[in-house]
């Protein structure tokens, strides 16, 4: 009975529903869900033409931003054009200081040679000057100097002031080779700061291109941040190598000095001992013994590897996507703190932040009379100075991901002589993978 009421009731309740659905209503819904389905659709399609403008400008500013890494390579060798040109002009200025200073003392003693020959010619004239004819010689000679030449080669000088006078002609000598070589320094000189007014002229240029660029992506409201090492920078570094190098040469000097005092007193020493021994025990004879002689930690040669880790990037061509078509050293990845070694002894020339470098380190070595220049880029520290010396092995800080870089790991480079860089050609750099 129970069953047949629920059955009835549902019976009931199903002729309500469908009995009260009008197909007026019906109609209706299907329009409004039509009408959704529409929207959603529009939507959709809006929001793709946004993600895909957003996508296209988003390219765009990589674009742009690849563009002035590109900008930013090139920029990077005109500055460090430009600084090599001002330290070649500042050598060549020292050069003809010295020169000058030099002629000065070359005059000076040309002058008092002059009035001692004076005085030895009218002593000649004085006592037996009859034989010779000095009106020729004066009135037919251009100067003084011209005068001594001619009597020299006449032959007309005494044996006992020939010394005299020709350590004037050797002194004449040496003051026309310190002249022309002044005037060629001079003449170089002026071709140096012409080359200098069109590099630095072209800097200029390419510094407000790149401004220019710079400006256009500010209005996109990106955030760009300049990783160049500044003309400054660039002159900084090679003034402290400068003197770093004459450091190191200083630094190797003292150290063969003290090296040979202790060598000689050693053996002064082991001389004593021997003769010590050989007065107290004649005629007996004593077992040798043998003085065990400390070795210096090996290496792997002139340079040794700078850190632990896997090789991501060799030396050599590459792609130009970062900017560069050669990349000058070697990318060694590792975890963040990974200690970084100084690969050989020698002078620190830069530590700390600098350009695309971020935290780095600059040492200057001289190595068998050669000049080497080690860079150690993107550190998450620096545990050294600059002018501080430090020995092949030494801790210089940790590894990191500062400056251009997109990943924890250690950017090392060597250099033959100076340091300099091109981003695209090896420029002074050598592969360090030669070295290890």
């Amino acid at each position: 009975m129970d069953n047949l009421k629920k059955f009835a009731a549902t019976v009931t309740l199903g002729a309500l529903l469908i009995g009260g659905t009008s197909p007026t209503y019906a109609a209706s819904l299907t329009e409004k869900q039509k009408k959704v389905q529409e929207q959603q659709q529009k939507n959709s399609s809006e929001q793709s033409k946004a993600n895909s403008s957003i996508q296209s400008r988003e390219q765009a500013i990589s674009k742009e931003q690849q563009e002035i890494n590109k900008l930013d390579a090139e920029l990077q060798d005109v500055i460090n054009d430009v600084a090599q040109k001002k330290a070649e002009i500042r050598a060549t200025e020292e050069k003809i200081k010295k020169l000058q200073e030099q002629i000065k003392k070359y005059e000076a003693k040309m002058k008092a040679q002059e009035e001692l020959m004076k005085d030895r010619m009218a002593t000649m004239q004085k006592n037996g000057g009859s034989s010779v004819n000095w009106a020729e010689f004066i009135f037919g000679s251009k100067n003084f100097s011209d005068l001594i030449t001619r009597m020299i080669t006449a032959g007309t000088i005494q044996e006992n002031d020939q010394q005299i006078f020709e350590e004037y002609e050797a002194t004449k000598e040496k003051l026309a080779k310190a002249q022309a070589e002044l005037k060629a320094e001079r003449d170089s000189l002026v071709k140096q700061k012409e080359e200098l007014e069109k590099r630095q002229k072209e800097l200029d240029q390419k510094m407000k291109e790149r401004a220019a660029k710079i400006k256009k992506l500010e209005a996109e409201k990106v955030k760009f941040e300049s990783k160049l090492m500044s003309l400054q920078e660039m002159e900084d570094t090679l003034k402290a190598q400068e003197k770093a190098i004459q450091s190191e040469i200083e630094a190797q000097r003292r150290a063969e000095e003290e090296a040979r005092r202790a060598a000689a007193a050693a053996a002064a020493a082991a001389a004593a001992k021997k003769q010590q021994g050989s007065s107290s025990n004649s005629g007996s004879t004593s077992a040798a013994t043998t003085t065990p002689v400390a070795s210096a930690p090996a290496s792997g040669g002139m340079f040794q590897r700078p850190a632990s880790g896997r090789l991501t990037q060799g030396w050599g061509p590459a792609s130009g996507v970062n900017g560069y078509t050669f990349h000058n050293g070697l990318d060694i990845a590792a975890s963040v703190g990974t200690p970084i070694y100084a690969a050989a002894t020698g002078t620190v020339t830069r530590a700390g932040w600098g350009g695309a470098y971020g935290n780095h380190v600059m040492i200057t070595h001289v190595i068998n009379g050669q000049v080497w220049t080690t860079v150690y880029a993107h550190m998450s520290s620096v545990s050294v100075k600059a002018g501080q010396r430090v020995s092949q092995g030494q801790n210089l800080g940790g590894m990191g991901s500062t400056g251009n870089s997109t990943g924890s790991h250690l950017h090392f480079e060597i250099h033959r002589g100076g340091y300099s860089w091109s981003s695209s050609s090896a420029g002074g750099t050598v592969n360090p993978a030669s070295f290890f």
